[in-house]
C-alpha cells in the first residue's frame, strides 16, 4: 500500500514539473511587454471621478482583495508614492504624470517584482458624465508568469476588474 502512494507521489510532482517546464517554454516564446485597454462610459463628470481615482486612501473600500495602503515619502518631483497591500503581499506604485482631471498615469516603482509597467487613466468628458480609458503598458519579466497570464489569466483581466469596482464604486 505505501509503494502505491510513493508511486502515486511521484507521478504527481512529475506532472507538477513538467506542467511548469511547458509553461516556462512557452512563456519564452511570449513577449515580455504587452499593452491592453479597457473603459467605462461614466455618468459623473471627469472630476467626481478623478477625485475617486486620486483618493489612496479610500481605495481599500472600493478595491476587492485589497487589504490596506500606506502612503509613502514622496518620490522625485514630489510625485505621490504609495504601497498597496493584499493576500499576495505588497505593491509599490507612484504617479508617473498627471494633468488633473484628464490624464493620470501610475507606475510600478518596485523592479524586483516580475512584472512592472504603467497604467494611463484617461477623462473625456461626454454629456453630463465622461468616458474613461485604461491603458495598461505592462511587462511580465518571468516566462512562466507570461504563460500563466497570457493563457490562463488573461493581460487584460486586471485591467477589467480594476474597471469592473470603479463602476460598482460609482454607481454607489
Amino acid at each position: 500500500m505505501n509503494r502505491w502512494l510513493w508511486i502515486g507521489a511521484g507521478g504527481a510532482v512529475a506532472a507538477v514539473a513538467a506542467a511548469v517546464l511547458a509553461a516556462d517554454r512557452a512563456g519564452r516564446r511570449l513577449p515580455v511587454e504587452h499593452v491592453t485597454e479597457g473603459g467605462l462610459e461614466l455618468a459623473q463628470p471627469p472630476g467626481a471621478v478623478w477625485q475617486v481615482l486620486t483618493d489612496i486612501d479610500l481605495y481599500p473600500a472600493w478595491r476587492p482583495g485589497l487589504t490596506h495602503v500606506e502612503r509613502l515619502p514622496a518620490a522625485a518631483g514630489g510625485r505621490a508614492r504609495w504601497r498597496e497591500y493584499d493576500r499576495h503581499g505588497h505593491t509599490t506604485y507612484e504617479v508617473v504624470a498627471s494633468e488633473a482631471p484628464h490624464r493620470l498615469v501610475t507606475g510600478i516603482a518596485d523592479p524586483d517584482l516580475p512584472y512592472g509597467g504603467t497604467w494611463t487613466y484617461e477623462l473625456t468628458p461626454a454629456g453630463r458624465g465622461c468616458s474613461l480609458t485604461v491603458t495598461e503598458r505592462g511587462e511580465v519579466r518571468r516566462p512562466v508568469h507570461r504563460a500563466v497570464s497570457h493563457y490562463l489569466t488573461g493581460e487584460d483581466a486586471t485591467v477589467h476588474r480594476y474597471l469592473g469596482a470603479l463602476a460598482h464604486r460609482l454607481a454607489g
